[in-house]
């Protein structure tokens, strides 16, 4: 794997080379001594962590992934910096354009880095147990915890798996490290598929604004066909609305009349309970037979809209339509074509007599 060499590497790189060609008259130097041990591995260290390094967050990369131009960043920081739904970005270094489909996770990178900074924090110390004050040594896997050389000597541990530190350290590291692998290709696959279902919804998108159009447009002719339909459905409507208006002026005046025979009736009763014993007692059982006989026959009738757009004659409109569109033009079925003139014809009474009615 080729690390993406930095920036300002490549001024350490040049340093100490002569130039070469004919002899001037520069003023000679004496030659610079070479470095030693230390400063070599002093520099060298410096180069390897600047080549581990994130250019944006200046640190060891964190799941680094590379780019279309070859440079390497940490994942994070490239999110960080793109904007919502882009489909587009440059690279923060050569500024080459680069799309995020395509950033490919750098797994030699990771663990280069992984290792710079574990040496950066140091060895971890052992730590001591906090029941016998000894240094832990060993980890049990029935636990799951690390223990001390008493702990496993206990009662309690003696049927149980022990395994040094560092051997269960470098295990479960391996197996951590193993893990965190899938799970980053698993992340690449949803950040594929999520990329995937972007361009999905921008192509639907699409075809919902053409869809629109086309609707629109068809709509737009079928308005017109079915504008004199329209017409002759609100006419029926409007007689059935007349004629339930009536019904429901005759069913009310029948309950006012027997709301008003049910209060005089209790006016009677209640003046006939308070009548002395002498008044009370005269005929008395007439009273009682009137209210045995007043009783509240009506018969309660939930309204419903008769005139209705049934979808069988909307089906062959439909049909018509279509027809007249294609080949020329059909005609609509006997019962329908015959309905329609029916219609008409009401329609054209019922203006006729209104003109009258006005002097027209």
């Amino acid at each position: 794997m080729a690390l993406c060499p930095s920036a300002g590497g490549g001024g350490r790189r040049s340093e100490g080379h002569r130039l070469r060609g004919p002899a001037c008259s520069l003023p000679a130097f004496p030659p610079t001594p070479p470095p030693d041990r230390g400063q070599r591995s002093s520099m060298e260290a410096e180069d390897l962590q600047e080549e581990l390094s994130c250019s944006i967050c200046l640190d060891y990369f964190e799941d680094p992934v590379s780019i279309e131009c070859g440079h390497n960043f940490c994942r994070d920081c490239l999110r960080r910096g793109l904007a919502q739904g882009c489909n587009q970005f440059p690279c923060p270094e050569c500024r080459r354009p680069s799309t995020p489909s395509a950033l490919r996770p750098n797994w030699a990178l990771a663990r280069l880095a992984q290792k710079a900074r574990r040496r950066r924090e140091g060895p971890a110390s052992r730590g001591l147990c906090d029941r016998h004050g000894e240094p832990l040594r060993l980890f049990c896997e029935d636990d799951q915890r690390l223990m001390c050389m008493v702990c496993r000597e206990s009662q309690e541990h003696q049927a149980h798996t022990m395994a040094p530190m560092d051997e269960a350290f470098q295990s479960y590291r391996g197996k951590l490290l193993e893990a965190q692998c899938h799970l980053t290709a698993k992340l690449e696959k949803a950040i594929g598929l999520q990329d995937l279902e972007m361009k999905n919804t921008a192509e639907w998108k699409e075809k919902m604004k053409n869809q629109r159009l086309r609707l629109s447009a068809e709509f737009a002719k079928l308005r017109l066909f079915l504008t004199e339909e329209e017409q002759l459905f609100l006419q029926r409507l409007s007689q059935e609305e007349e004629e339930t208006k009536k019904k429901q002026r005759e069913k009310t005046l029948r309950l006012s009349q027997m709301v008003s025979a049910l209060k005089q009736l209790i006016s009677e009763v209640k003046e006939k309970s308070q009548s002395p014993e002498l008044e009370l007692l005269q005929n008395p059982k007439d009273v009682l037979t009137r209210c045995e006989n007043q009783d509240v026959n009506y018969s309660l009738e939930v309204l419903h809209v008769k005139t209705v757009c049934q979808l069988p004659m909307v089906k062959e409109l439909l049909k018509r339509f279509q027809g007249e569109h294609t080949s020329g033009g059909l005609e609509l079925p006997r019962h329908l074509s015959s309905q329609r003139r029916n219609n008409g014809r009401s329609l054209e009474r019922k203006e006729k007599t209104g003109h009258e009615l006005t002097g027209g």
